[in-house]
Formats: structure tokens, sequence, C-alpha cells
């Protein structure tokens, strides 16, 4: 068992492919793209360097953008610069709340963390390109599943976790009480902010 990063996104502001003014497009020397794997006997000192690493890239981003990071989830608002080209399409409905974007070009682009299993790669924590980033990041859901794999994971092959670990009631969500390793998620701020909606089934 170990972990791996990987990053894609914008290292600077692209051109606007829906701009007739000129003809530039963004190109692949326009994206960073890295991966890089931590291995340990341990596997609580490998994710302990992955998420050091998480961090030190975050550092570097918002030292682009002038401004301190606070919370992760303010991160995922702040860090859109770096996701999201401006080059989608926005579809509209007599609904706003069902308006939606198709953005082939940026969809992919995200930083995230994988626990890496017999070559089977699990995402634990990620930070994505979000279509409208005052919504719910639903693949959060998805990192909340990798979590309780992995905890699952350390459980059946007896990896030291003890101290890291937290509990969170998701009952409000349609979930059930998890035990699970923390990450930067402020999960029962999560909770909190969306009791009464079914949002794990």
């Amino acid at each position: 068992m170990h972990y791996q990063i990987e990053t894609k996104y914008w290292r600077r502001a692209v051109p606007n492919i829906h701009d007739e003014s000129h003809n530039e497009t963004p190109t692949k020397a326009d994206l960073v793209e890295t991966k890089k794997e931590f291995h340990h006997v341990s596997p609580i000192e490998a994710r302990k360097q992955v998420f050091q690493h998480y961090g030190s890239i975050l550092d570097v981003l918002y030292s682009g953008l002038g401004i301190s990071q606070t919370t992760d989830k303010q991160a995922r608002i702040d860090l859109q610069q770096y996701f999201d080209s401006g080059n989608g399409i926005e579809y509209l409905s007599k609904y706003p709340e069902k308006k939606f974007k198709i953005n082939s070009v940026d969809m992919h682009n995200r930083i995230a963390i994988y626990m890496v299993v017999n070559g089977v790669k699990t995402v634990i924590h990620s930070m994505r390109y979000l279509d409208y980033a005052d919504r719910l990041d639903y693949d959060l859901l998805e990192d909340l599943e990798g979590l309780v794999l992995e905890y699952n994971q350390y459980l059946e092959n007896d990896y030291a976790s003890e101290g890291y670990e937290i509990n969170v009631d998701f009952t409000a969500i349609g979930g059930t009480v998890e035990t699970f390793i923390k990450t930067p998620v402020s999960w029962k701020e999560l909770v909190n902010e969306y009791t009464g909606l079914e949002l794990i089934s």
C-alpha cells in the first residue's frame, strides 16, 4: 500500500476560445501535470508525507494569487482560477438551479491524493474543477467513500492510525456514523450545512 498525488491545472490565465478577437487556444504547455508516489513501511507515514506535499502545492498556488489560505472549503473556491479556464459553455433553462456547463477543456483539472493497493487507485482527497463554485462539490462524497475504504485497509492489515482518526455522524444527510482518517475537509461543517438533504444513499 502506498499513496500517490496527481495534479493537472493551468499554470497561467489561458485564452478564451470563445473570443472571436483572436485565434489562440489553450495548449498542453499551459498545463501543469505531475505525479508523485509516497512509500513507507508504515502507511500512515507515507500518508503524512503526501499531505505535506499537497500542502506545499497549495502554498505555491496561493502565493501566485497573493492571498492567504484559510480553509479547505474556501480553497476550493479560491483555486478555481487554476482549474477553470473560463472556456465552459453554459446551458440555461427557465429553472436557474438547472443550469449546467459543458466543459471538456477543464473537467479533468484537479489535485488528487490516492491510496494505491495492488495497483488499484482510490481517491481519498481532491480539489477539482467545479462548474459552479457556490454549489456542493459532489466529488467530496467520492472522497468520503475512498476514506472509508482506506480505513478498512488499515483495520484489516493492522496498520497504525491512532491519533489520526475521526468519527463523523452522517445520518443527517442520509448516511451513517463513519470512522476514517482525517483530511483537511471539515466533514462536520458539511453535515451541518446540508442537513436534511439525502446526499448519501
